[in-house]
């Protein structure tokens, strides 16, 4: 949804054109009546996709653990650091008991505690943002509200500034999510308190008042922190560390890397094992790019 096909929505409706992405370009009127449980006074315009859905990323993580260990591989939970030779080279990683495991190429793909464990290569260039994700209980009689695709909204001045919001109206059953996508302030992933902040909360029940008049007095059932590695201009980092031979460095995923995620660890793997230069629309996206 949007207040108009600003340049986000038509570069989507390009590539959806070009890859044979069917979609339909909704009207006001025409939302009103698919979706009458929401408030479109303000949405002239929306972009329905009927494909789309909803990716559950710890679900996902949990078949990927279990594939990996069917396959043969090895699977464990530990803190780990790279060590590293008199040379400077990578020879593996560090558990926290002591313990080494040995390589000749180590990739780390840490997320936000990426900066944290190369803050000399990384400085700056990755920004970990929190993100407040909320879920609220529907009050009774409102089954209507959980039947709603997936949606996001492109808010220009719902609040006197350009945000961004989706939802699932029932992700596994814990509530209506709601969420804001707009990039929040720094955030330290290890010290940082995972409570809910007042002043983030209070803007999504006005939105969720705004936008699902029925749900203005749903109590709130869920919060959680969702933790962003940004880069500049949102691009991804895939590349070898420049100063420690046989150590790569995955990350600034910017709030999509799960959904990425096969993609990149393809391109990645193909790269490190020097099958292939990186494509070419990650040319140009190295620590020192």
């Amino acid at each position: 949804m949007a207040g108009q096909p600003a340049a986000f929505e038509q570069e989507s409706m390009e590539a959806f054109r070009a890859e044979g992405v069917p979609f339909e370009e909704l009207d006001r009127y025409g939302l009103q009546r698919r979706f009458p449980s929401m408030n479109f006074e303000d949405i002239p315009w929306a972009m329905f996709e009927p494909d789309a859905g909803a990716l559950f990323a710890r679900r996902g993580c949990e078949v990927v653990w279990d594939a990996v260990q069917e396959a043969g591989g090895e699977t464990l939970v530990a803190t780990a650091r790279p060590v590293l030779d008199s040379a400077g080279t990578c020879q593996g990683v560090q558990l926290a008991d002591g313990s080494t495991l040995v390589a000749e190429v180590t990739v780390f793909a840490a997320g936000p505690w990426m900066p944290e464990l190369f803050p000399e290569a990384l400085g700056s260039r990755l920004e970990v943002t929190r993100q407040d994700v909320f879920s609220f209980g529907p009050p009774p009689g409102a089954g209507a509200h959980l039947r709603l695709p997936v949606w996001a909204e492109h808010a220009t001045d719902l609040f006197g500034d350009d945000s961004f919001w989706y939802g699932i109206p029932d992700g596994l059953s814990r509530g209506f999510k709601l969420g804001e996508d707009t990039p929040g302030g720094p955030w330290d992933p290890t010290h940082g308190e995972r409570v809910v902040n007042p002043e983030r909360l209070a803007r999504a029940r006005a939105y969720l008042a705004h936008r699902f008049p029925a749900l203005a007095d749903a109590p709130l059932i869920d919060a959680r922190v969702c933790q962003y590695t940004m880069r500049k201009d949102s691009e991804l980092l895939v590349d070898r560390h420049p100063d420690i031979a046989g150590l790569w460095l995955l990350g600034g995923g910017s709030g999509h890397g799960y959904k990425l995620g096969p993609s990149i660890g393809e391109v990645a793997a193909e790269a490190i094992h020097g099958d292939a230069a990186l494509p070419e629309p990650l040319r140009g996206l190295g620590l020192l790019g």
